[in-house]
């Protein structure tokens, strides 16, 4: 299934490993730096599923840009991600809170995070 997927994280080797993964199953792939243009791309493009570092720098981070995805009326069937190193309890409830579909830890497996985004873009399909 090819899909377009949007994926944000400030640092762009981060970026170009999950563009990687994702290459491997041909999704396409939009990449963003920061949550503010991430919530733009996310307007323009539509994707059909984003995935966001939690930790950026700027107005937007990860939680912020996660909540105004899933609060915006255009963007809120829109499946997230959330892959991050720094994975507490208290961050996995916050991102449930604000509306994430799932949480990876970084290092990430490349076969977890494939069946993750099959997994979101599925639900939301069905």
């Amino acid at each position: 299934m090819t899909s377009t997927i949007l994926v944000v994280d400030d640092q762009s080797d981060a970026r170009r490993l999950v563009r990687m993964v994702m290459e491997l199953e041909r999704h396409q792939i939009i990449e963003a730096a920061n949550g503010e243009s991430a919530l733009a791309m996310a307007h323009l493009h539509r994707p059909d599923c984003v995935i966001i570092d939690l930790r950026m720098p700027g107005r937007v981070d990860g939680f912020n840009l996660c909540q105004a995805i899933k609060n915006d009326p255009d963007l809120s069937q829109i499946p997230v991600i959330i892959l991050s190193a720094f994975f507490q309890q208290d961050e996995k409830n916050l991102g449930i809170e604000f509306g994430a579909d799932a949480f990876l830890e970084k290092p990430f497996n490349f076969s977890q995070l494939l069946d993750e985004v099959d997994r979101v873009i599925d639900r939301v399909k069905q």
